[in-house]
């Protein structure tokens, strides 16, 4: 098996960027919420959660689920790398609808070092195209 350049899949990715945008301070979402967003069974959900908890990605108790410090971390480093390619694909003449989309497939896969390199090239715009900070 491959290693994942952050060690997360694509579904473990949907789950720590949903959890970094739809909570609500330090209020954990619950574990039928995240299924429910996700569009996604609970038993899957819960599996997600397990494979996250077990890279200490997120904290999981009693159906209530939260992240870490690393997993912030990892998921503010995601965002970044997601506004990244979508501003560069958007520059590139792809619309913004399909740059999103685009993005969403490879930026769990890219480091952010190299990220970094790729918003130098492209002038560091502060905002994706949406209008979201790209440095998160």
């Amino acid at each position: 098996m491959t290693k994942l350049t952050n060690n997360v899949s694509k579904r473990e990715r949907d789950c720590l960027i949903l959890l970094k945008e739809e909570s609500r301070g330090d209020f954990p979402m619950r574990l039928h919420e995240i299924a429910s967003t996700m569009h996604i069974k609970p038993p899957t959900a819960l599996n997600i959660i397990r494979r996250l908890k077990s890279k200490g990605f997120v904290d999981a108790q009693d159906g209530m689920v939260k992240l870490t410090n690393s997993g912030d971390s990892l998921s503010k480093s995601i965002l970044m790398v997601h506004r990244t390619f979508e501003s560069l694909f958007c520059q590139s003449g792809v619309p913004e609808s399909r740059a999103c989309k685009e993005a969403g497939e490879i930026d769990f896969l890219i480091n952010r070092e190299n990220a970094m390199k790729v918003l130098k090239r492209i002038d560091s715009p502060a905002a994706c195209p949406h209008g979201k900070p790209i440095k998160v």
